[in-house]
């Protein structure tokens, strides 16, 4: 039992590396065409071929959060050993980082606003970049230490 807990627990881990990486790769292009062409335009080339892979990788790894999560309902012990205390603790640490650093990012955009003409469109991609990453990489660094 102790070892399907560990593979249970990587498994958990690369499904959040995959999940972190395609959601990068997707949103990525988006912040970089802001400041490399006209923002009005939608994406055109290498970087919407790479968004979508990105899309393709994120929505993957979705559903392999599905998957983990029923495998979960089926084996209660095993879910309630790999969500121990510890597991809690390190969720509401990246939570409660990824809500400070979005905060943060807003009182940035604000204060960029009143010196810098910014679209809508950039700093919804930018709250929507920082509020889904920021939890993510918090949690893999927490679960590593």
């Amino acid at each position: 039992m102790k070892s399907e807990i560990a593979q249970l627990e990587i498994k958990r881990r690369t499904i959040i590396i995959g999940n972190l990486a395609g959601f990068v790769v997707w949103q990525l292009p988006y912040l970089f065409h802001y400041f490399t062409s006209d923002p009005s335009s939608n994406l055109s080339g290498w970087s919407s071929a790479v968004s979508i892979i990105g899309c393709f990788i994120w929505g993957y790894f979705l559903i392999r959060i599905v998957q983990f999560s029923r495998l979960l309902r089926k084996k209660r012990k095993l879910a309630s050993s790999l969500n121990d205390e510890y597991i809690q603790v390190i969720r509401l640490k990246s939570f409660a980082i990824g809500f400070w650093v979005l905060l943060g990012v807003i009182v940035l955009l604000v204060t960029l606003s009143l010196v810098v003409d910014l679209k809508v469109r950039f700093v919804l991609f930018t709250l929507i970049f920082a509020g889904v990453i920021t939890p993510l990489v918090s949690y893999l660094i927490f679960e590593n230490d």
